[in-house]
Formats: structure tokens, C-alpha cells, sequence
């Protein structure tokens, strides 16, 4: 899991990082193109920002959580790092939620931007359900990544880690979203103009830092 990290900052190193899952046709390098790190600079929050490449099968075969953290949180936390926001765009949502899902390590927050909310095979199971909160999936031994994910949001409690879903009215994934951002408290949910391409993706990164600003201090 090929990742990149911008540690841009001055004095001690900081005890937040910002850990962003790239989308399957995506790579490290685009976040810093569209100035993601950046953006934080800008708003003073002071955080070493880890970017990483995600890939579909990794999500398919369930590898993308022990990557995640062999090759992006587990080297920060060796580093010092005390307090981990994961945030993740398109299928880097739905992975970023996978590793929650599987308690993999401790996380103070995911950030939920245009994440890709699943297979049409998993809406349509819920659907037939009658719900999220009828719906039991059968989780194989192996593992099911998006059904953990789902049932991860369906069930969770009140506590660690926050859960913040950004999302763009255009995305051709929005009805999916929706049903994601229905999940969370209203306050937790932004939904702005915008389509399923970066242009929308730094409106809500930069829509998620003003809202989070005080709480990734």
C-alpha cells in the first residue's frame, strides 16, 4: 500500500494525524495536487497528514484493513502519533469504515467524503430486510467487508470513533449515501452541489475542516 506523508509542520511533531484513503483510480500524490494538506495548514490544524492508495481488491478480499494499518497507522502510532482521524474518499470511505468495523486500532474519527457506500447486491439485501435495522447479514469466516462496514454504521454506539459524512447532491452514489448519512446524527451530515470528482471531493474536505476545526485541535 503505496503511501506518502506530509509532516509540514513546525516544533514538536503533533499528536493528531490525518490519514486519507485515496479512491480506487486515485493516488497519494492527487491529494497533495488538490491541496488537502494544505487546506490544514491554512485553518492551523495541527496534524501530520499519512495519504495512501486504495485499491478494489484490496476491499473485495478484505486485505485493505491490515494494510491500512501495517503500512499507514501503525508506523504513525510508532512515531507518536496519540490521536488518528481516518478519512477516506469514495472507496476509500468504505474502507476506512472496514477497518472500524473489524477493531482493528483505536480511531478518534472517520471522515466519510462521497464515500462509495456498496455493491448494488448489499442495497438490495437490505432493501428486501426492511431496513437497516431488520437487516442481519450473514458475515462468512473469511469475512464480507461491505457487509461488516454496513452493519459496523447500523449498530455502532455513541461513543469513539466520531463519524462525519460529507456528500455532493450530483454523486451518482448519493441515494446510497444518504441511506449512510442516515445512520449518523444530523450534525454530522453536510450535503453541498457537487458531482463524484475531485472538484466536489475539496468543497467537502474543506466543508469538513470548517465544521471540525475545534475538534481536530
Amino acid at each position: 500500500m503505496r503511501t506518502i506523508i506530509d509532516s509540514a509542520h513546525g516544533g514538536a511533531r503533533p499528536a493528531l494525524l490525518m490519514a486519507l484513503l485515496a479512491g480506487t483510480y486515485s493516488e497519494p500524490e492527487d491529494f497533495v495536487r488538490e491541496g488537502f494538506p494544505q487546506a490544514l495548514r491554512e485553518r492551523g490544524i495541527p496534524a501530520e497528514v499519512a495519504m495512501a492508495a486504495v485499491r478494489a481488491a484490496w476491499v473485495a478480499d478484505g486485505s485493505i484493513v491490515q494494510r491500512i494499518e501495517d503500512s499507514l497507522l501503525g508506523p504513525a502510532r510508532q512515531r507518536g502519533v496519540e490521536r488518528i482521524w481516518l478519512a477516506g474518499i469514495s472507496l476509500g470511505g468504505l474502507a476506512a469504515l472496514g477497518y472500524a468495523a473489524r477493531g482493528a486500532g483505536a480511531l478518534e474519527g472517520i471522515a466519510l467524503i462521497s464515500p462509495y457506500p456498496a455493491t448494488r447486491e448489499v442495497l438490495r439485501e437490505v432493501d428486501a430486510a426492511g431496513g437497516l435495522h431488520r437487516w442481519e447479514p450473514a458475515i462468512p469466516q473469511e469475512g464480507d467487508l461491505e457487509r461488516e462496514a454496513w452493519r459496523w454504521l447500523a449498530t455502532r454506539d455513541a461513543g469513539p470513533p466520531a463519524v462525519r459524512c460529507y456528500l455532493a447532491s450530483g454523486d451518482r452514489f448519493a441515494p446510497g449515501q444518504r441511506r449512510m448519512a442516515a445512520t449518523l446524527a444530523p450534525g454530522s451530515v453536510r450535503e453541498l452541489p457537487g458531482g463524484h470528482d475531485w472538484a466536489a471531493w475539496r468543497t467537502l474536505w474543506d466543508a469538513f475542516l470548517d465544521d471540525s476545526a475545534e475538534l481536530l485541535q
